[in-house]
């Protein structure tokens, strides 16, 4: 009789630990770890001893989905990755959330080998913090990058744009600053695509939004090339009496309006120089000042481009007053 009831026992804890086991998703377990806002970005962590064929993760407002049990959890939100262990998403919706100091509540499960899901497991808590929201609708045209702003709940004080020859790595491009929902100051080169990216520096410390990009475009022509200026010229000027008072340069601008110049004594490196004058257009600046007549000078121009850089010194042109 003993034994029959220790029997019975045992085969009743055995369907109870079994249906436990089930409603834990025997395939396998999956565990958030961690869930962070960047701005409208969401960064998950979570680890797993088993192999699944995917992991998916669904969130809500904390009020929609507390007081059920994991079992029979609905969510309006979520997505399916194949990414271990760590993974990220853009959720545009975060910004209502962050108006209203809303808290989100995730969960995580994964589908096993063989098809079966494990349990929900979470939730992780966190609450929607404001951000700068990003631009959106980017677009080129020519040398003009244009993009909007005017829909969005935030204020921008500026924007900023980094482009480069597609492919290039976000940081190590060409960048440009405006206040302006639009640039025409970009350089591309014909016959190269370039990528593009823009993002917004927001008002009540907000600080930057995400970039929005990256969009490509192909440059079928020259857009605000830096040209080097070409065919320098000099003339000796002379006073009443004949005698050499100074000496004016004359070269061809090729599309720039900003120079560097110097006239320096002959066989110097013009970057040593400390006196650096500058003009606008293609000349006639006059060098009167410290020349002794029968010494040679060398003269050197450069263009300022429009982005700051500068090209290659062109020179030396040989000068003697006399």
């Amino acid at each position: 009789m003993k034994k029959g009831l220790l029997c019975i026992c045992v085969f009743i804890l055995f369907l109870g630990c079994s249906k436990d086991s089930e409603e834990a998703g025997e395939c396998g377990v999956v565990s958030l770890i961690n869930v962070s806002q960047n701005g409208n970005t969401l960064m998950f962590d979570y680890q797993s001893q088993d192999t699944f064929n995917y992991y998916e993760i669904g969130y809500d407002q904390s009020t929609s989905v507390s007081g059920g049990s994991n079992s029979d959890l609905y969510f309006n939100y979520g997505f399916t990755t194949t990414d271990v262990g760590s993974t990220s998403i853009i959720d545009d919706d975060l910004y209502g959330f962050s108006e209203y100091n809303t808290t989100l509540s995730f969960y995580i499960r994964a589908q096993c080998s063989n098809g079966e899901l494990t349990s929900w497991q979470g939730p992780i808590v966190l609450q929607v913090e404001d951000y700068c929201e990003q631009p959106s609708n980017i677009g080129v045209s020519g040398s003009t990058v244009y993009w909007s702003y005017d829909n969005n709940q935030t204020t921008a004080s500026y924007y900023q744009v980094e482009y480069g020859v597609q492919g290039f790595n976000l940081g190590s491009g060409t960048q440009i600053v405006t206040n302006n929902t639009y640039t025409s100051d970009t350089v591309m080169a014909e016959g190269n695509t370039y990528d593009f990216y823009v993002r917004a520096y927001c008002e009540d410390n907000l600080g930057y939004s995400s970039w929005s990009g990256p969009i490509s475009a192909y440059a079928d022509q020259d857009y605000n090339v830096c040209n080097a200026p070409s065919n320098v010229l000099h003339q000796i000027e002379y006073n009443f009496f004949g005698e050499p008072v100074g000496v004016v340069f004359q070269w061809d601008s090729n599309g720039e309006s900003s120079f560097e110049h110097v006239l320096i004594s002959d066989g110097y490196n013009p970057d040593n120089s400390t006196s650096v004058n500058t003009s606008d257009g293609s000349g006639w600046p006059l060098y009167s000042q410290g020349l002794t007549q029968n010494t040679p000078y060398d003269f050197y121009i450069r263009a300022v481009c429009l982005d700051g850089s500068k090209t290659e010194w062109v020179g030396p042109k040989n000068v003697i007053i006399n």
